[in-house]
């Protein structure tokens, strides 16, 4: 079965929330939404509001001091099931660490989110990589983009400590949606995982073989040919032997 992609946003000790704090948590959670679907294409506008950009459903929930925010994608592709973890997992590396220099404003703050980011080669992965490196050099520029405003969405989720779940929906125009969480991702082989720079690769470790490898060879052509050459050398004294004893009975038998 086809199942929409949704991403839950639990966010704790929200004792009271106003209108206004409302408003501004599920305006974030929607630009991280668009940005999570615009990832794996990024050569496509990146639209927060309007056509396209809008969620099949949205829920909230508050218990206690949590605040809860279901967002379900019109998206069904593993490729955007891949974004929302690579966002959750960005959100997730810098959830408890602290701001190093408040004084860097806005661009330190996406410089932090840009070095928490995941490394891999994947291409949601270097879109996200991207996508805060560009917002971040719009925002030195004095340029107020799209991307400005998207990445500042997901700033402040991350500085309120929000935890990102990514989950699939059996149907999403359901009265009530039965959601599952997505334990594992499957394996595309579009992640490269980069080795330790002091430790040797297997392509390198290949490569220093194979110097051994024709040395070794070599020499066994070499012993080879010597055999050959011996064998060669045995038999012609074997043969010179046979024509000196013939020679030596046609002597003796002559008068």
């Amino acid at each position: 079965m086809v199942q929409e992609i949704a991403i839950r946003v639990r966010l704790r000790e929200q004792e009271r929330v106003g209108l206004a704090e409302y408003e501004r948590i599920v305006g974030s959670v929607a630009s991280v939404a668009a940005v999570v679907a615009w990832l794996p294409t990024p050569e496509s506008r990146l639209v927060l509001r309007g056509r396209g950009a809008e969620p099949v459903r949205l829920e909230t929930l508050s218990y206690g001091s949590v605040f809860e925010m279901l967002v379900v994608l019109d998206q069904r592709s593993p490729a955007v099931e891949r974004a929302a973890a690579a966002v959750a997992a960005l959100v997730d590396a810098v959830r408890d660490e602290a701001v190093a220099d408040d004084a860097a404003g806005v661009a330190g703050e996406l410089d932090r989110l840009d070095r928490a980011a995941p490394r891999g080669r994947s291409v949601v992965e270097r879109s996200l990589r991207a996508f805060l490196e560009g917002a971040r050099s719009d925002v030195l520029a004095r340029r107020t983009t799209t991307r400005v405003r998207a990445a500042q969405a997901l700033l402040r989720l991350a500085e309120d400590g929000a935890e990102i779940i990514v989950e699939r929906v059996d149907d999403a125009l359901a009265p009530e949606v039965t959601e599952a969480p997505v334990e594992g991702l499957p394996e595309t082989g579009g992640i490269v995982v980069l080795a330790d720079p002091g430790m040797p690769s297997d392509d390198t470790e290949h490569d220093e073989k194979q110097p051994d490898k024709k040395k070794k060879d070599a020499k066994k052509k070499k012993d080879a040919k010597k055999k050959d050459g011996k064998k060669k050398k045995d038999g012609k004294k074997k043969f010179d032997k046979k024509q000196d004893k013939k020679s030596k009975k046609r002597s003796s038998k002559k008068p």
